[in-house]
């Protein structure tokens, strides 16, 4: 099992560009994240694309009540509408009293992280229906959608009893500039990446992370029963710098916990449970909670690389240090928000762990074993590293 920040719903944090909106007869509509939304291949072969829009917030910003009939969300080529998906009143209100339930629990609050640090709605009340008070408003989250082609941009328009508002993003299918290599030495390794059915993809920072571990003959991650770190076939390896660059920032001094496994007979909702108590108490221990041992990298043009988890007092470099691709920088550990021993990569356009929107990395020389060709990692993907 692997780091779980999106399990109650999210894990990380967005970076500081002023919200994307457009303001219209007391409505306005915002994103999160603000200004771009990135697309990654289902399919590279067949050309298959997918999108995940986060977060889109209406907000009533006038002063007389507003009621939405319908919000339609529409993926544009070259100004067309190609793709149009439209959530009536009945799912609107059904959005609206998911998110409202959100709040009242305090769970907006303590998961600001995944609302860019709570500038989406500004502490504003969530409306429990489609009509909107005056200040209230009403998120709607993680629209997925897919398509073989090309989409350029993504425009939702609010329909109300007011007239109509609409704001749009810019659709980016673009990986980072940096050309990274394998963030390992040794392998192969065995990753969680950017895929549905995984975890990543719904948080908002960490929507192209990798989790990366290290499995046996066998299958399993562990030898011996799994109880503790130094039982994991990835513990201590070497972590690399995956570029040239200059270290960001350093977090030290997190602790390693036990691994944390189902356990035999256990219900999948019995361990989920413990895994979300865990979560609870690292998530409010801020980035040293999440991120455990950890190194950022700048790379230049507002690209920071993350290698999160490490091994407690194995980091060797300090902020301000120059590195070279390939040399090594800590060790895997199981620091931090970790249910086992992996190495957490992630790229960003800013330097601090929880407060930066994703980038697709672009890596060179690794292999997918058995794939039928050159493509985007997925989940569950064995990479054999190149030198």
């Amino acid at each position: 099992m692997y780091s779980r920040y999106a399990l109650l719903i999210i894990a990380l944090l967005l970076g500081l560009a002023p919200l994307a909106a457009a303001r219209a007869a007391g409505l306005e509509i915002r994103f999160c994240p603000e200004q771009t939304v990135r697309t990654y291949p289902l399919d590279s072969l067949r050309g298959v694309q997918s999108l995940l829009l986060q977060n889109a917030a209406i907000v009533n910003v006038g002063d007389t009540p507003v009621t939405l009939r319908a919000l339609e969300i529409e993926l544009l080529r070259d100004g067309a509408v190609v793709d149009r998906r439209s959530l009536d009143a009945a799912t609107l209100s059904a959005a609206a009293q998911s998110g409202k339930g959100l709040q009242d629990q305090g769970m907006v609050e303590m998961l600001a992280f995944q609302f860019c640090d709570g500038r989406l709605l500004q502490q504003r009340k969530l409306a429990a229906s489609a009509t909107l008070a005056a200040g209230e408003a009403l998120l709607v989250m993680q629209q997925v959608f897919a398509w073989k082609g090309t989409r350029d941009a993504l425009r939702v328009r609010a329909l109300s009893n007011a007239p109509e508002a609409a704001a749009s993003l810019r659709i980016d299918p673009a990986t980072s500039r940096t050309v990274f290599r394998w963030p390992l030495a040794g392998g192969p390794w065995t990753i969680a990446g950017a895929s549905f059915h995984g975890t990543h993809r719904w948080g908002v920072p960490e929507e192209f992370a990798l989790d990366i571990v290290k499995a046996g003959a066998d299958g399993r991650t562990y030898r011996d029963g799994g109880r503790q770190n130094t039982q994991f076939h990835a513990y201590g390896a070497d972590v690399v710098a995956a570029a040239d660059g200059v270290v960001s920032s350093v977090i030290t001094g997190a602790k390693e916990l036990a691994p944390l496994l189902r356990e035999p007979g256990e219900s999948m909702q019995a361990y989920f449970g413990r895994v979300g108590a865990q979560q609870a108490t690292n998530m409010a221990e801020g980035d040293v909670g999440m991120a455990g041992e950890s190194v950022v990298l700048d790379h230049g043009g507002s690209e920071y690389s993350v290698y999160a988890h490490l091994k407690p007092g194995s980091v060797r470099v300090k902020p301000g240090d120059k590195v070279t691709a390939g040399q090594v920088i800590g060790q895997l550990g199981s620091s931090g928000n970790s249910t086992e021993p992996h190495l957490h990569f992630q790229v960003c356009d800013r330097p601090n762990i929880l407060l930066c929107a994703a980038l697709i990395p672009a890596f060179d020389r690794i292999e997918i074993a058995n794939s039928d060709g050159p493509r985007p990692l997925q989940n569950g993907d064995v990479v054999i590293a190149g030198d």
